[in-house]
């Protein structure tokens, strides 16, 4: 593979976030020109996003490229690909194809099921029977009207004034804490 093939490769893994591949191809792409300081760069700052405890380890889970002599995914696979990116009905079509050529297996039968189930739209609300709920007062609600005011009471409570001390605080620091004490003590502020 030439440098250029490995360096096209490393970007690729850097924009799929596999950090330690990229590292690997652009330390395979520098092997073949130890000179180019334009890969150095790259690959330094490829590196200064790693934590150190993926340098110490230096191991992929999963290889930077699909292995081509692997077989494709069947059926059941695409759809549960197809049903985790939301495409219900597509995945339920990809879980018919599976079901067909696996007639006994009772799992893809009950996947299929519930991909059906989540393909087709149940229909429109009934607006009518549906059960009204109360909504919090504030300018996003729709038609809301302004909730009862507080207590005078309760708002007369919450806004009393503080009682102002006896005499002020003495500037003397054993005396200021004597003082603080006697008044924690008390439970005055």
């Amino acid at each position: 593979m030439t440098a250029e093939e490995l360096e096209q490769r490393a970007e690729r893994a850097v924009r799929r976030g596999e950090l330690l591949a990229a590292l690997e191809l652009f330390e395979a792409c520098l092997a073949q020109h130890p000179d180019d300081e334009r890969i150095r760069a790259r690959m330094e700052s490829v590196r200064a996003l790693l934590q150190p405890s993926e340098l110490v380890s230096r191991r992929r889970a999963d290889p930077e490229e699909p292995d081509p002599s692997s077989p494709p995914p069947g059926d059941a696979e695409q759809g549960e690909a197809l049903a985790s990116a939301g495409r219900f009905a597509a995945a339920a079509q990809a879980y018919e194809r599976a079901v067909a050529a696996n007639p006994q297996n009772e799992l893809l039968r009950e996947r299929l099921i519930e991909l059906r189930a989540l393909s087709t739209p149940a229909g429109r609300a009934d607006l009518d029977t549906a059960e009204e709920l109360e909504s919090p007062p504030g300018p996003h609600a729709i038609g809301a009207t302004r909730a009862p005011p507080r207590s005078a009471r309760a708002h007369a409570a919450s806004f009393a004034p503080l009682e102002q001390p006896e005499r002020p605080l003495p500037s003397d620091p054993r005396e200021l804490l004597e003082e603080l004490l006697q008044r924690v003590r008390s439970g005055k502020r």
